[in-house]
């Protein structure tokens, strides 16, 4: 009995060394034929002698072997859908990754407005790395065809989901007040707390802006020297808090002058004359 279980033993030992030796065999074979392919392919794209895309065989065999996309990376993507991302990358499922247009992947990304500009890494032998810089919206400029969001270079952002960024983001109003919402920005960043009450500016006949308070304040500032009268709006809010004054609106369109208008109760003023 010992004499036959060694016997039974060493027989199996002896066929699992031989199916591992012909696992050996066959995967050896297989990474070496795979990597001649890859050579092959890859020498003759190279130098442009053979459009690969006309050989199937070529793309099914690398497909087949794990040669495609299987892995995606995006990085950098805050406030766009990956999911767009995703979509144009899955048109590449069935396409062998040395096939792959990294510059056609880069033009169809680039058609979502929120992408100022990106990069494409290709790792083989199954992934896709995408890095992204978004653009930063300043504002939201309602017009005739509804609201979107916009850049400081007046670049239009398309997105449904507005309710994210209209409590930190002031609404413009105006022809082309898009294209000129950064210069005004610029000059108002002067106090942020103060800002932050801003909850729309309207740009009168392209030639000045009105400021709009969350407190019912409206400025109306001059076409020139801006910068100047803004500042005197903050010496105003620093010595008389004018955004608790009541006040509804300031003028600052004459130099010359300051020109403000109370919150008057008609109904108070007509009770207490009665009485």
């Amino acid at each position: 009995m010992l004499i036959s279980r060694f016997y039974t033993t060493g027989f199996k030992n002896s066929k699992k060394k031989k199916i591992n030796s012909e696992n050996f065999f066959r995967k050896t074979l297989l990474i070496i034929l795979v990597m001649s392919v890859i050579s092959f392919y890859l020498f003759f794209k190279s130098i442009n002698i053979i459009n690969f895309s006309r050989f199937e065989f070529v793309n099914k065999f690398l497909v087949n072997n794990g040669f495609t996309i299987k892995n995606v990376e995006i990085v950098g993507a805050n406030h766009l859908n990956k999911n767009e991302i995703l979509d144009i990358i899955s048109t590449y499922d069935k396409v062998n990754i040395f096939s792959i247009n990294i510059k056609k992947i880069y033009k169809e990304i680039k058609k979502n407005t929120w992408v100022k500009e990106g990069s494409i890494e290709i790792i083989y032998p199954n992934k896709i790395k995408i890095l992204l810089i978004e653009k930063e919206p300043v504002a939201i400029w309602q017009n005739k065809y509804g609201y979107n969001l916009i850049t400081k270079n007046g670049n239009i952002i398309l997105d449904k989901r507005l309710n994210n960024f209209k409590n930190h983001l002031p609404i413009i109003i105006g022809h082309n007040a898009h294209k000129n919402i950064y210069s005004i920005l610029n000059k108002l960043d002067i106090d942020k707390n103060f800002i932050k009450n801003i909850w729309s500016l309207t740009f009168v006949n392209e030639r000045r802006w009105d400021i709009h308070f969350n407190q019912g304040l409206t400025i109306r500032l001059p076409s020139k020297k801006v910068r100047k009268a803004w500042q005197n709006v903050l010496s105003l809010h620093q010595n008389f808090n004018i955004l608790n004054l009541g006040l509804t609106e300031i003028d600052l369109r004459n130099s010359n002058k300051i020109v403000a208008k109370i919150n008057i109760d008609k109904k108070l003023i007509f009770k207490n004359k009665r009485s």
